[in-house]
């Protein structure tokens, strides 16, 4: 997902996935509710790969819809016209 959202982001570079989330809305690349959820499951990967959260495995009933909706939004930025 982040790789998709960086290449749709005019300047996307090397700024911090938060910054780059917030400049697709800001720029109507992606919806308040897209960006909402991408933002929250960027904070539940930090939360793991920084150790903040100290569960190594995330139970399905939340994995499944994060990954659905990371597909989703994928599928629709690579639809929308570059």
């Amino acid at each position: 997902m982040e790789i998709v959202l960086r290449d749709r982001i005019p300047d996307a570079g090397k700024k911090p996935l938060y910054q780059v989330i917030k400049q697709g809305a800001d720029d109507g690349i992606l919806t308040a509710r897209q960006a909402e959820y991408l933002d929250y499951g960027r904070q539940i990967r930090n939360g793991m790969a920084h150790g903040q959260t100290t569960h190594t495995v995330m139970p399905p009933a939340m994995a499944v819809p994060m990954v659905t909706t990371s597909f989703t939004i994928v599928t629709e930025l690579c639809t929308a016209p570059a």
